[in-house]
C-alpha cells in the first residue's frame, strides 16, 4: 500500500499483515496495529483508514487528511496533527498526551475515552465533537478553540488552559471545571 500526499508524491509504503502472519499489500491503508513511530507522513490522504491501534509516537501528520479515519486506541503520544483534518475521525480511547493538534479540525470527531493530558488544541475546531468522557487536564492548551456543540458531559478540563477566545459549548463555565485562564497571545 503506497501513502501518498495530496499531490499525489508517493510517502510511504505500508504492507499489512494477513490472518497468518505474512505481508500481504492492501487496497487502502488497513493496518490495525501498524508501528509508524517517528514517521513522516505530512500533508498524507489517510481519508477512511483503519489505523486503530496502531503505534503513532511522535508521527508527523501535520496537514493530513485523516477524514473518517479509525485511529480507535491508537498510541499518538508527541504526534503532531497540525493543521490536520480529522473531521469525523475516531479517536476513541487513544492517548495522545502531548499531541499537537494546533488548528487541527476535528470536527464532529469521537474522543470518547482519548487521553490529551498536555495536549495542543490551540485554534482547534472541536464543533459537534465528543469529548464525553475524557481526559483533558492538567495543562492541556484550548486557546482559541471552537467546542461549540460539543458534547463536553464527564469530560475532565481539570487544569486545561483556554482563553478568552475559547468557545464552549452553551451553558457549559470553565470555572466550574477548574479551568486557567491565560490571556490571549
Amino acid at each position: 500500500m503506497e501513502i501518498k500526499d495530496k499531490d499525489g508524491k508517493v510517502i510511504l509504503v505500508v504492507k499489512d499483515r494477513d490472518d497468518k502472519g505474512s505481508l500481504t499489500e492492501g487496497e487502502r491503508v488497513r493496518s490495525k496495529g501498524v508501528d509508524l513511530e517517528f514517521a513522516n507522513l505530512h500533508r498524507a490522504d489517510l481519508k477512511n483508514a483503519n489505523l486503530e491501534y496502531g503505534r503513532l509516537d511522535s508521527v508527523d501528520l501535520s496537514e493530513a487528511d485523516l477524514e473518517d479515519a479509525k485511529l480507535g486506541m491508537a498510541n499518538a503520544g508527541s504526534a503532531n496533527f497540525s493543521r490536520a483534518t480529522l473531521r469525523n475521525a475516531d479517536l476513541y480511547g487513544s492517548f495522545l498526551n502531548m499531541a499537537n493538534f494546533e488548528e487541527a479540525n476535528l470536527e464532529g470527531a469521537n474522543l470518547q475515552g482519548a487521553n490529551l493530558i498536555e495536549a495542543n488544541l490551540r485554534g482547534a475546531n472541536l464543533t459537534n465533537a465528543n469529548l464525553s468522557p475524557d481526559n483533558m487536564a492538567v495543562e492541556t492548551a484550548l486557546h482559541s478553540a471552537d467546542l461549540s456543540g460539543a458534547k463536553v458531559d464527564a469530560a475532565n478540563f481539570d487544569q486545561a488552559i483556554y482563553d478568552e477566545l475559547t468557545i464552549f459549548p452553551a451553558g457549559f463555565n470553565p470555572q466550574d471545571h477548574n479551568m486557567k485562564v491565560e490571556p490571549s497571545s
